[in-house]
């Protein structure tokens, strides 16, 4: 920090300590650690994640801390601490006093896991008088941060049911295709990704005299715009399990691409494809790996994305080839008003209403100018750079968008630069022999026994979640838990927490976790009732709103079921 601070220990008239930073007073001239009790009991919210911008000398953290219940958490950020730490005594905090947006957005992170957006932010009397500049960025790195973790709650609660239903179904598919594990480091040859944004059609032409001899991988639902260009793609990426999502495949037949796609992909997409297709897990998707192998006798990686299927792109190209990388198409901003390059299904101009419902603002360009792009844009680009700084080998990756935002990471030369590393001489080989169905019909039976072992499991935890339910109707009649009921529901969730980790449910799971955490908050001064109230009410919810993902989960595998007996064992 380029400012000067003049930092003064003044004693109070109560004998304790105070600072002095530029003739502003950081805490009371007469009793800090009163003021710091009145101060937290004016600013203090119930569970609620508290920021408080300003250590001092910790009155008011101290304070803060002492209030803090177990759902609720503090978060200090002072700019000035290095400067003020050799002067002070010092109490066990952990201060962010390097303010940048990742330190921020890793910190606020760890205590925002179970996805609760209250946050209060509190600055300390006369902080935002000498570190204005400091505050106001604080207060707008937390806003995007919320911003964007609501978005990913919204995504969650949305498609919860959906990314259950896919991951079910997909068991198929995966049994029956390639881990992505054997393609890993297959290659050694260029890769370009070709994604949606409206800089693609530029490097089009480009891209035709180059496609015999570099590996393309399109990213989701580029694979229209290539088309229209007689561009198919050698790998084509697929993350997304929404109908929408498929709709852009729905109507092409995929004669010499390969699909890489994850496992909660929209399942119909597979059967577009005519060569083999490959799987892999999402890193963010716990429990999965187990569950797969257990199901599909396979390991599938585990791969490293963000929020777009271009991330994961991009991860995929290193996985698969030690090549150079160019990216084209992947503006991120909304270049010259428009969403896609064109004949992309979502492509659309937008205008001043559009711009304002998608709180679009500006920032640094490729070409160092101001480009017009939104929070979901800039979630997409953190994650490219978060994926680069990740990774040693970084001289290899180019972008080559010659337009959007600028990704810091990324070495930017034109795409006509990128082709000095091609040899136009050697045309390409993938090497990808189109293997027959090796699984016999002992493989599917075998599989077919897996699934009805896990329609079982479903089945107990039914049973269970309907006698928890039982007891907790018994508890109705004298309005409190007692001794019986207390033992009986902590003997089912002792079972049901044991046959929840042998199937994979965590995304149909998450929003009713995420209710449960977050709607039944303990209340300051609740009465006995009042408390039973809302611990009944809290148990009521969580055992119906999983009695629901079961059922939906149970129909899911049966279909599953049937599909196999039907398609691979002659309707047996």
């Amino acid at each position: 920090m380029s400012q000067d601070f003049n930092i003064e220990v003044v004693t109070s008239k109560s004998s304790l300590p105070t600072l002095k930073v530029n003739d502003y007073y950081l805490h009371s001239k007469y009793d800090p650690k009163k003021e710091a009790e009145q101060f937290v009991n004016n600013h203090f919210a119930e569970n609620k994640v508290h920021i408080l911008f300003g250590y001092g000398y910790g009155y008011f953290a101290k304070a803060f801390k002492d209030k803090c219940k177990e759902n609720e958490h503090l978060l200090i950020i002072d700019p000035i601490y290095k400067e003020i730490e050799s002067v002070i005594t010092q109490e066990d905090f952990e201060i962010i006093s390097d303010v940048n947006e990742k330190n921020i957005e890793m910190a606020l992170g760890n205590l925002l896991k179970d996805l609760n957006l209250k946050v209060k932010v509190i600055c300390s009397p006369n902080y935002d008088k000498f570190l204005s500049k400091e505050y106001k960025m604080v207060l707008k790195i937390v806003k995007e941060i919320l911003s964007v973790k609501k978005i990913y709650l919204n995504t969650i609660n949305y498609f919860a049911e959906m990314w259950q239903e896919n991951y079910i179904r997909n068991i198929y598919h995966i049994f029956e295709d390639e881990s992505l594990s054997v393609l890993e480091n297959y290659y050694n040859m260029p890769v370009v990704i070709a994604s949606g944004g409206p800089s693609l059609i530029k490097q089009i032409p480009l891209l035709k005299k180059m496609q015999n001899h570099v590996i393309i991988i399109a990213a989701g639902s580029t694979v229209n715009t290539l088309l229209h260009y007689n561009i198919e793609a050698d790998f084509i990426v697929s993350v997304d399990g929404s109908l929408a999502n498929f709709k852009h495949f729905e109507n092409n037949i995929f004669e010499n691409s390969h699909l890489i796609y994850s496992v909660k992909n929209h399942y119909d997409i597979k059967n577009q494809f005519k060569k083999s297709s490959f799987s892999f897990i999402p890193v963010f998707e716990p429990g999965v790996y187990e569950h797969i192998e257990q199901m599909t006798q396979k390991q599938l990686p585990t791969l490293l994305g963000g929020a777009s299927v271009a991330n994961y792109a991009f991860v995929i190209a290193q996985y698969i080839s030690s090549g150079p990388i160019a990216l084209i198409g992947q503006d991120l901003a909304y270049t010259n008003n428009q969403t896609h390059a064109k004949y992309n299904k979502y492509f659309a101009n937008i205008d001043d209403d559009d711009k304002k419902i998608r709180g679009t603002f500006y920032t640094e360009g490729y070409n160092g100018d101001k480009v017009l792009t939104d929070l979901p844009f800039t979630s997409m680009k953190k994650d490219f750079e978060n994926i680069v700084e990740s990774i040693n080998k970084k001289g290899r990756f180019f972008n080559c968008t010659e337009g959007g935002v600028k990704i810091k990471g990324f070495t930017q030369i034109s795409f006509s630069d990128f082709g000095e590393f091609i040899d136009l001489s050697e045309e390409k080989n993938l090497n990808l022999v189109q293997k027959a169905n090796t699984k016999t019909i002992n493989d599917w039976e075998n599989l077919c026994f897996r699934i009805q072992s896990e329609i079982q499991i479903y089945n107990e935890i039914e049973k269970l979640l309907n006698k928890g339910l039982v007891y907790l109707e018994g508890s109705l009649v004298k309005e409190k838990f007692t001794s019986n009921v207390l033992k009986g529901l902590e003997q089912v969730d002792k079972k049901i927490k044991k046959l929840f980790k042998t199937v994979s449910m965590n995304s149909i799971l998450d929003p009713i976790i995420i209710d449960i955490i977050n709607n039944y908050p303990s209340i300051k001064g609740e009465t006995e009732q009042e408390n039973y109230m809302r611990v009944y009410n809290q148990n009521s919810s969580l055992y119906k709103g999983l009695l629901n993902a079961i059922k939906l989960s149970k129909i899911y595998t049966k279909d599953l079921l049937e599909k196999v007996k039907k398609e691979k064992l002659g309707g047996v």
